[in-house]
C-alpha cells in the first residue's frame, strides 16, 4: 500500500491520489458545503443549487477502456457512489482495476453500496484503499450541513464491514462539521477500523460555497468559523500529533505553517 500512503505535493484531491475519475454530474447527498456543485454554478454548468442534486451519469465515461497508469486513481471525486448509480460505478471500477491500476474509492458510504462494492470487486482488494469520509458522529451536525448523505452511523458500519472483509480501509474527516473535540472523538471511533489514515481538515471556502442568504446556513458557518479558529485547531494539532495513523490536510497544514512563521 505504499502508493497510497506515500507523501504528494499537491492540495485538494492531489494530496490523495495523481488522477482523477469521475462518471456522473450531481449527487443527491445535496452537502451544504460542496465544492462541485460550488464549480458548476460559477462556470454555469448548472442554474440552481437544487438541479445539482440530480444525478445524470455519463456512460461513456462508465465504459472508458483503462490500460495501465503510473500512480492511485481516486473515484469519484465530484459526485458520490449511491444507490442509483451503483451499477454503473462497478462497471467504471472494473475497467480501472483490470488492467492493475490502484484505486482510492472515496465515499460517504451507503451500506447497501459497500456491500456490492466488497462483493464485486473483491478479486481486486488489494489494489483497493477505501476512504469513507465521516466529519462528525453527531447526527443531527450531519443531517444539517448533509441532508441527503447517510448517518454517520451508516457510514461507521460501512467502515466496520469493509474492514472486516478484508480490504484497505481509511477514513476522511474533511470537513470537519464541529471542531477541536468531535474530530478527535471521531478519530478515537474509526482508527480501529482503520488499516491506512485518518485525514483531518478544516471546512474550506464555507462563505463561498454555502447558501449565505439562509439565516440557518448563516449562522451554521459562523458557529464553524469559530470552532475551527487557528488557536482551536493548534489544539487538535497537539492533541492527536504523536497519532502515527493522523494525517493533516492542506487546510490543517496551512495554520501550522503560519504558527510557524509569527
Amino acid at each position: 500500500m505504499a502508493e497510497f500512503s506515500q507523501e504528494r505535493t499537491g492540495t485538494g484531491t492531489q494530496e490523495w491520489a495523481d488522477i482523477n475519475f469521475n462518471i456522473a454530474r450531481g449527487c443527491p447527498h445535496n452537502c451544504l458545503y460542496c465544492y462541485a456543485r460550488a464549480n458548476a454554478l460559477r462556470f454555469k454548468q448548472i442554474n440552481s443549487r437544487d438541479e445539482w442534486e440530480t444525478e445524470t451519469i455519463n456512460f461513456k465515461a462508465v465504459n472508458k477502456k483503462w490500460g495501465k497508469k503510473n500512480g492511485v486513481i481516486m473515484f469519484p471525486t465530484t459526485h458520490d457512489i449511491t444507490p442509483t448509480n451503483i451499477d454503473a460505478c462497478i462497471v467504471a471500477l472494473k475497467n480501472i482495476l483490470v488492467p492493475g491500476n490502484k484505486v482510492l474509492i472515496v465515499s460517504k458510504p451507503h451500506m447497501s453500496c459497500v456491500e456490492r462494492l466488497c462483493a464485486e470487486l473483491e478479486p481486486w482488494k488489494e489494489q483497493i484503499l477505501f476512504r469513507f469520509t465521516i466529519g462528525s458522529l453527531n447526527e443531527s451536525i450531519c443531517s444539517f450541513w448533509e441532508p441527503g448523505a447517510p448517518s454517520p452511523a451508516e457510514r461507521f458500519c460501512a467502515l466496520k464491514y469493509a474492514f472486516k472483509q478484508g480490504f484497505q480501509t481509511s477514513v476522511s474527516i474533511e470537513p470537519m462539521l464541529e471542531g477541536r473535540h468531535e474530530a478527535t472523538v471521531t478519530f478515537e471511533m474509526v482508527k480501529k477500523y482503520v488499516t491506512d489514515t485518518v485525514w483531518i481538515g478544516k471546512m474550506n471556502k464555507i462563505r463561498n460555497r454555502v447558501d449565505m442568504s439562509k439565516q440557518d446556513n448563516r449562522f451554521m458557518v459562523e458557529y464553524i468559523e469559530r470552532l475551527q479558529s487557528d488557536k482551536e485547531i493548534l489544539q487538535l494539532v497537539e492533541r492527536l500529533k504523536d497519532e502515527p495513523k493522523v494525517r493533516w490536510k492542506d487546510s490543517i497544514k496551512a495554520v501550522i505553517q503560519k504558527q510557524g512563521e509569527e
